[in-house]
């Protein structure tokens, strides 16, 4: 085994919601770590479709594995992929915010979290508010890639754990009227006045809303290509990221796409700009989904990464295995001992009811018992004579 072959760096493994729509995930987070990994380590890292997110250590989706080391959140992501670029266990990997200044890093994480929270509400509402949405195409989607049973009621549990958000948001679309029942069971078509203007009223509202994030940040770029000049930086990831899931899905309500091609064109040119930089490096590792069974239902603990070839391990992974094979055959040896100590009770148990049971059969048998037994007591005390 050469010096090369043993520390050779292994790769990075980014887990995220499968791709749809000629993006790289359905999820915004997801988008953005694989465009910030392409961008600071680009051939470094392969990528894993999941739909199990009780694998991550936080129960969401991504997560990146590297080694021993499981990070988990996009911030947590980008933070330790920036910390690779400043060591030498990943060479090539740089950092893309490397550039910025104190003050100009400072913007960048305030406007980053704005991203998140407000363009994500916008992202969310598009995705799982909106009933013709939802029905025709996110419920569809997510129960394509699913695994039964998951497919069946994952898409509705999410869609209860965004309805928090958007509530506080203003975002949650408030369902119409029931429509009534025939004697068949079938719904009834009734057109109500108040359910159109509360309809009309609320696009309205969710327009105002939705133009006053996007103003912001087409002020924030005005003429520039990216943010903070010609230099693409994590907030142009952030944001592109979010943009595109408003503008590719095919949503039978385009609510969200038509305000920006309308009224932010410089938004959408931005995006644009962000793909096809992305689009320009080698496209990355798809490794093999994990196969999804019944077991996939019961939460457990992150799953180790993918086992490296004997020779791309170094000594700390060398000397890892060696530890928990030794702490394997100590538990296996101590519970070999308490297996056959506990058999070696049991049979003395069994033989003292044994001689129980002979001495409960009769009085005549333990007559002849007790005779026996003095005559052997008389035999030791002749032989002690």
């Amino acid at each position: 085994m050469s010096a090369a072959a043993v520390t050779q760096p292994t790769l990075c493994t980014l887990h995220i919601w499968p791709s749809r729509w000629n993006l790289p995930s359905i999820d915004p987070s997801c988008v953005a770590a694989v465009f910030y990994l392409q961008l600071a380590i680009p051939g470094k890292f392969e990528v894993v479709e999941c739909t199990n997110p009780d694998v991550s250590p936080s129960g969401k989706l991504p997560f990146l594995t590297h080694g021993h080391a499981a990070v988990s959140s996009l911030p947590a992501i980008i933070s330790f992929v920036s910390s690779l670029a400043k060591s030498t266990t990943l060479p090539g990997a740089s950092d893309l915010d490397a550039s910025l200044s104190a003050p100009q890093r400072a913007k960048r994480t305030a406007w980053c979290a704005h991203v998140e929270t407000h363009i994500g509400d916008l992202v969310a509402y598009s995705f799982y508010s909106l009933d013709d949405n939802f029905r025709k195409l996110t419920n569809p989607t997510m129960a394509s890639i699913l695994p039964i049973p998951q497919c069946y009621y994952v898409p509705g549990r999410i869609r209860e754990m965004h309805r928090p958000r958007l509530e506080a948001a203003g975002l949650w679309k408030q369902s119409a009227s029931e429509p009534e029942k025939d004697s068949f069971g079938k719904r009834q078509k009734k057109d109500d006045p108040k359910d159109e203007y509360a309809r009309a009223f609320e696009r309205d509202k969710v327009s105002v809303q939705a133009k006053a994030s996007f103003a912001l940040y087409a002020n924030l770029l005005k003429e520039q290509k990216f943010f903070f000049g010609e230099r693409l930086t994590t907030i142009d990831v952030y944001l592109a990221s979010y943009i595109l899931l408003l503008l590719d899905p095919p949503f039978p309500d385009q609510l969200m796409r038509s305000i920006l091609e309308v009224s932010y064109p410089k938004l959408v040119e931005h995006a644009r700009h962000v793909q096809t930089e992305v689009s320009q490096i080698p496209p990355y590792l798809i490794a093999p989904a994990q196969k999804q069974s019944l077991l996939s239902l019961i939460p457990r603990p992150l799953s180790s990464p993918p086992k490296p070839q004997e020779g791309q391990l170094d000594e700390t992974d060398l000397r890892f295995r060696r530890m928990r094979w030794t702490w394997f055959a100590l538990a296996f040896g101590g519970l070999t001992c308490y297996v056959v100590q506990l058999c070696m009770n049991v049979t003395i148990v069994r033989t003292k009811r044994k001689t129980r049971r002979v001495q409960t059969h009769g009085a005549d048998e333990e007559d002849e018992t007790e005779v026996m037994d003095d005559e052997g007591d008389d035999e030791e005390d002749s032989e002690g004579a």
